[in-house]
């Protein structure tokens, strides 16, 4: 049983992971604000507050074997907007473990965004973020998943939906490829790697185990087996989702709320290259994906109303 901080464990992702790391039996300590809930766990102990919060963040690593980092915005206005979380807040989380668990390692949870940082400001913010971990000192890991995806995901619900009922939005160019993973093997993967041994510091990019990767073609095929029924590939040209991400902006900005679709996320939708080149976690042996998008449509938002 080992004793593991974590943070993000309200988010899509951290749900996930909190749900691996009790099911493998350890105590887990985690951040969440004040507002958010927890599942009622005998191992679980919250500790509420924010990366902001330096005397929670030292009760939060204090004596941990590791730190599980997933905490970050994925909506902002400005690089200043990312950088808060992404960036101040890691260095805060850092600064904690140098001082409270030295000896602990650090596995953060980053994005596949931080490979091409000139992209947008949330890329640069993670990009930022990975580097204050590797000239940390610390013992550290990095993942960098690609687009995750699960059942209980609510931002990819529309997109599901839509396309059980035939309709898939193709964005980018018709070379684009891009890798995938799904929720419970990113979560299994962190599972495995806070019990095994990791002496050198290492970042990995992980997908589900399909060599090169999917396109918006392939996506339409496997939904198209799947519905028994043809899929409709509707492009969506980039200058579309810049307009539409210049008037969410501005309509963030009168709601005092952080847009997710900014300039700078069009830029990364349209990028033509996201795909991962790993299925196994260095030192983990035994970890391999599970699960392809071919394995779990049917059970992704939307599908059971429209089968």
């Amino acid at each position: 049983m080992l004793t593991l901080a974590l943070t993000g464990a309200t988010g899509f992702v951290g749900r996930a992971v909190l749900k691996q790391l009790l099911g493998d039996g350890h105590r887990v300590r985690a951040l969440a604000r004040p507002s958010r809930q927890l599942p009622e766990h005998e191992r679980l102990i919250r500790i509420p507050g924010t990366l902001a919060d330096a005397d929670q963040l030292a009760k939060l690593v204090r004596g941990c074997d590791s730190v599980i980092h997933i905490a970050g915005a994925i909506g902002g206005r400005d690089y200043a907007e990312f950088a808060h979380t992404n960036v101040t807040g890691t260095s805060q989380l850092v600064d904690a473990i140098r001082e409270q668990s030295p000896q602990a390692r650090l596995i953060h949870i980053s994005s596949l965004a931080a490979r091409e940082p000139q992209l947008s400001d949330y890329a640069a913010s993670k990009r930022a973020g990975e580097d204050i971990i590797t000239a940390s000192g610390l013992k550290w890991s990095i993942i960098r998943p690609p687009a995750i995806y699960g059942p209980e995901d609510p931002a990819l619900a529309p997109f599901w939906s839509l396309l059980a009922r035939g309709w898939l939005a193709g964005i980018g160019t018709r070379s684009g490829r891009f890798s995938l993973l799904h929720v419970t093997d990113l979560a299994s993967a962190i599972g495995r790697l806070a019990n095994c041994e990791t002496p050198e510091p290492w970042l990995v990019c992980l997908h589900d185990g399909k060599p090169g990767g999917y396109n918006w073609r392939e996506i339409g095929d496997l939904a198209r087996q799947v519905r028994g029924k043809k899929v409709r590939i509707i492009p969506v040209p980039p200058w579309l989702l810049k307009t539409i991400a210049k008037l969410n902006v501005q309509g963030a900005r009168l709601r005092e709320a952080r847009p997710v679709l900014v300039p700078g996320k069009v830029r990364e939708l349209a990028h033509s290259d996201w795909v991962c080149d790993n299925t196994q976690l260095p030192g983990c042996p035994d970890w391999k994906p599970t699960m392809q998008l071919k394995d779990c449509l049917t059970d992704l938002p939307g599908w059971s109303r429209y089968r």
